[in-house]
């Protein structure tokens, strides 16, 4: 039973690769084979192990998740030059009307009523690359699927919006970043928020 189980996750996987190597050299026939493949790594993952404890309804769940990152990137980072693609970023999460909202407000009554929403908005990206494990590993997985500055960029930016926007209790998690941010700098500001929301 064992045996079989494994000889199917093993035949996923490689379908997995197949088509997603199949798919971007028909979507975007523009990249290298080395762009493509570095993609490929970067959106099924270091770990192709993890596959094996899946059952289908979870690989089929994967595989939506592949998607969404592959959607991502194709429409605001690949084939973007950085600086174009690091606003296209900021723009991303900055129309987010329930961090705006609260930034506004934390603005408007804050002793620093130089910064922008945009200032505020880079600080807490920052910290989140400094400080949050996941996209540590994510940072050091892109360096090891690519070695093109370019496209290290162009896959960290697309990271940093699909995990930045993942639901945490129904808002994206990035406004509790944004919240746990002023916490830190700014105590006893706008962020008396119950911990309990």
């Amino acid at each position: 039973m064992q045996t079989v189980k494994l000889s199917f996750i093993e035949r996923n996987t490689v379908k997995l690769n197949q088509y997603w190597h199949k798919r971007l050299a028909q979507e975007c026939p523009e990249q290298s084979v080395t762009t493509r493949e570095s993609i490929v790594c970067w959106l099924v993952g270091q770990d192709l192990k993890r596959f094996e404890l899946l059952e289908p309804l979870e690989l089929e769940i994967a595989q939506q998740a592949i998607e969404y990152r592959w959607k991502i990137l194709r429409q605001r980072y690949l084939g973007i030059g950085r600086e174009q693609a690091y606003r296209n970023l900021m723009t991303r999460l900055g129309s987010l009307v329930c961090l705006r909202g609260k930034i506004q407000t934390w603005l408007a009554v804050s002793c620093d009523r130089q910064r922008s929403v945009m200032d505020l908005l880079q600080a807490v990206i920052q910290e989140l690359l400094q400080s949050d494990t996941y996209m540590q590993q994510q940072m050091a997985c892109i360096a090891e699927f690519t070695n093109d500055r370019q496209l290290q960029d162009t896959l960290l930016f697309a990271s940093i919006e699909e995990y930045a926007l993942r639901p945490v209790r129904n808002q994206p998690l990035l406004v509790y970043r944004f919240v746990n941010y002023l916490r830190r700098t700014q105590p006893g500001s706008l962020t008396q928020v119950p911990n309990n929301q």
